[in-house]
């Protein structure tokens, strides 16, 4: 396609009247809306203009359009006749025109100067230089959304690379859009042939279409298959963040337990002479100690393994065998009689264990109901027919921070996959929506907790390994700094808390408080794109997806409604 000169005669808006580090001045004397030319009228607040520097041409936007004061009154209908305004406006300077007027560059390298010329930015030539300036011709890309300018729209397009390849960030406030870009994404991806996975707390994208496989925690769910995550994946430091064992007395009780467990798994049928391993549990007391040491030094590695590699069922009864004195009094070599004081101790911590491993609300994690999560997600990762899945959290109770607790360990797991180059030639995307509820928590007490940082190290890591992540949230102030510097492209819908919007001005340095006043003004589905592979910020309106995501809120209208044709039903009949 031919270049189309960005500088028209017949858009011309003004003429530069004075120039600063960050943004110039001009004359607009085509802004004003008198009633006679009011559709004639050029320059309003939010157009995107050029600057013809001679030979340098630059991107501006107008961020502010006024009047003189002495001349305020020359709009009022009745007073104004005699004199047209004057209108004075000021324009952001945002990117340079490089490669014969073809391409936008970050940046400005070049200053325009009082007198140099301001014309209206149309949505062709705009559409055409963001174009070459992120997209190749040899590129798959996905089409995100289009700009508006001059009463037009154009497609913009970017590469998987430019938008998820250093991570991607999508804010907005309840009723923004996010959760339709979301699912417009995944479209995208589903569309070309990518692979991604969606982490859904609230289960509002299940119903999309697109989704190859859905996996929920709970049974009888439509469309779902039933799964567990194993409890041997876990890291001991999640399961005493669950079962918050004291520090002085119970903690090493039970990670000595835990060692004992992890040693009878790995002696399996060969217990040495000495040992004495019963009903799955090794018997200390007034047992020999070297059988017991020996043995530990020769499976040192699988005992000292972080993964909870051993027979939970069993953790119970193996707490009350450690909980012997240390020698014997008649045999030095031998662990003494039981130590009642710390069989007391622990005869809580026992019984919390119990009961957590065969409750209702932890069955994801330590019961075997329906399928290992672990496997299917293996099985649809090596499946080139499947590209998007879905792992519902709606099902997963509240209670002791599960949910929290499982997608954290979900995310490590997959982490590890990375680690170990599983997607170097094959990038996988997450998607966590809610993103602010798992991300920089801890969980558990003073004893003994967990630190919710496996996406936070996805969004560190993840980039090298081929792991991209996309995390949404409504809360971006709730974010951790590190995360939030880690995510190279932003895509903002309407965010009406201050504190979100400064977080976001810190968190890209693109964005200045000039551009931020544009974000409380939104409309719907309207959303600003930055990104370090984009020449500029993006005012885009978003695609709307194909299968939008169940994302209602409350019924109030038809649920009074009906109940107002109830009770006068009652009334009529009474």
């Amino acid at each position: 396609m031919a270049n189309i000169s960005p500088v028209d005669p017949d858009k011309y808006v003004g003429t530069v009247t004075a120039v600063t580090a960050r943004q110039v001045q001009a004359n607009l004397p085509l802004a004003s809306a008198h009633p006679e030319r009011r559709a004639l009228s050029r320059g309003a607040v939010g157009d995107f203009v050029f600057i013809d520097c001679e030979k340098v041409k630059l991107l501006g936007r107008i961020t502010e359009v006024k009047i003189p004061d002495v001349e305020r009154l020359s709009v009022e209908p009745q007073l104004g006749k005699a004199a047209l305004p004057n209108p004075v406006g000021r324009i952001q300077l945002l990117a340079t025109v490089v490669d014969s007027d073809a391409r936008l560059v970050r940046g400005v390298n070049f200053f325009p100067k009082v007198g140099d010329g301001v014309f209206i930015a149309s949505a062709d030539v705009l559409g055409q230089m963001i174009g070459q300036s992120t997209t190749d011709a040899n590129e798959i890309n996905i089409s995100i959304g289009a700009i508006e300018a001059g009463g037009r729209s154009v497609e913009v397009e970017l590469s998987p690379e430019k938008l998820f390849g250093r991570h991607c960030g999508i804010f907005g406030a309840t009723g923004g859009g996010k959760s339709w870009t979301i699912a417009a994404l995944i479209e995208g991806i589903k569309a070309k042939k990518g692979k991604a996975i969606i982490f859904d707390p609230t289960g509002e994208f299940c119903d999309t279409s697109g989704i190859d496989a859905v996996f929920s925690f709970e049974a009888n769910v439509p469309n779902a298959r039933h799964v567990h995550f194993p409890y041997t994946e876990v890291t001991e430091d999640d399961l005493f963040s669950l079962f918050r064992p004291s520090g002085q007395s119970q903690g090493p009780k039970l990670r000595d337990a835990i060692k004992s467990l992890k040693l009878v798994r790995a002696l399996g049928a060969n217990v040495p002479v000495g040992l004495h391993a019963a009903g799955g549990t090794i018997e200390k007391s007034n047992r020999p100690r070297q059988p017991f040491l020996n043995a530990l030094r020769a499976h040192s590695a699988a005992v000292h393994s972080p993964k909870c590699n051993f027979e939970i069922a069993n953790l119970s009864d193996q707490i009350k065998n450690e909980c012997v004195w240390s020698s014997n009094n008649a045999n030095a070599a031998n662990y003494g009689g039981p130590d009642n004081n710390a069989a007391s101790y622990c005869e809580t911590l026992a019984s919390r264990i119990s009961t957590l491993i065969n409750s209702q609300e932890l069955a994801c994690l330590f019961q075997t109901n329906g399928n290992s999560l672990v496997d299917e997600i293996d099985g649809f990762l090596r499946d080139d027919q499947r590209d998007i899945a879905l792992i519902s959290f709606k099902e997963v109770r509240f209670e002791h921070n599960t949910r929290e607790l499982l997608l954290n360990i979900i995310g490590r797991y997959l982490l590890g996959l990375a680690r170990e180059g599983r997607f170097r030639d094959a990038p996988l995307v997450l998607f966590l929506d809610e993103a602010h509820q798992f991300l920089g928590r801890m969980i558990g007490d003073e004893y003994s907790s967990v630190r919710l940082d496996s996406f936070g190290l996805i969004a560190k890591e993840g980039r090298k390994y081929g792991l991209a992540c996309v995390l949404a949230t409504q809360r971006p102030r709730d974010i951790p700094q590190d995360v939030l510097s880690q995510l190279g492209t932003l895509i903002v819908h309407r965010l009406t808390n201050e504190q979100d919007r400064n977080t976001v001005e810190r968190a890209c340095g693109d964005l200045d408080q000039a551009a931020t006043q544009f974000i409380p003004m939104l409309a719907p589905g309207e959303a600003i794109v930055i990104g370090p592979d984009l020449p500029t910020p993006l005012p885009l309106k978003m695609h709307k997806p194909k299968s939008p995501p169940n994302s209602k809120g409350p019924q109030f209208q038809s649920h009074w409604r009906r109940r107002r044709e109830e009770a006068l039903i009652a009334d009529l009949l009474g």
